[in-house]
């Protein structure tokens, strides 16, 4: 598997994770876990380097649609300049901002109003940038109103700082 491969919880992980009824393994739990919104597979062998059969683990999990791999971090291996890429990595990487930022956005609301909110739902729905932040002022209020002004302004400081990435 490439070191480089970035994994994140898909909507099913984030709800293994964070609702009743587990279905997992311990370790594969860990794992997933571990994973949260997105690491490489390279540090997840670091943070996990004990674990024998980390690989075939992370396959399971990618084929049960418990993560899913994001995007490949790898420099190019071509000797095109960096400018003739940059307009057609700039969709991927939005895209992958975009991922990151509702992931996120996501564990958050379950952790503070769970994932029968509405907010919760709405988001989880998310297949783009406008869709993204049309939804994004709902989960603000739904915030402030369950635990506080300062938490939902948290929120909307990390999906900022996750999507200008």
């Amino acid at each position: 598997m490439d070191v480089a491969m970035q994994l994140s919880r898909t909507v099913k992980g984030q709800e293994e994770i964070f609702n009743l009824g587990h279905t997992l393994r311990p370790r594969h739990r860990q794992i997933l876990f571990t994973v949260g919104n997105g690491i490489s597979f390279g540090e997840l062998c670091e943070k996990m380097p004990h674990c024998a059969e980390l690989e075939a683990m992370v396959n399971d999990l990618l084929q049960s649609g418990f993560i899913q791999a994001v995007r490949n971090m790898a420099a190019p291996r071509s000797a095109a300049p960096v400018a003739a890429a940059g307009p057609a990595a700039a969709p991927a990487q939005s895209a992958a901002n975009l991922e990151h930022a509702r992931s996120y956005a996501l564990e958050f609301l379950t952790a503070l109003v769970g994932t029968k909110s509405p907010a919760y739902r709405k988001m989880s729905e998310v297949q783009d940038l406008a869709g993204f932040k049309a939804i994004l002022p709902m989960c603000y209020k739904v915030i402030a109103a369950v635990a506080s002004p300062h938490q939902a302004a948290e929120l909307e400081a990390e999906v900022a700082k996750r999507l200008a990435r």
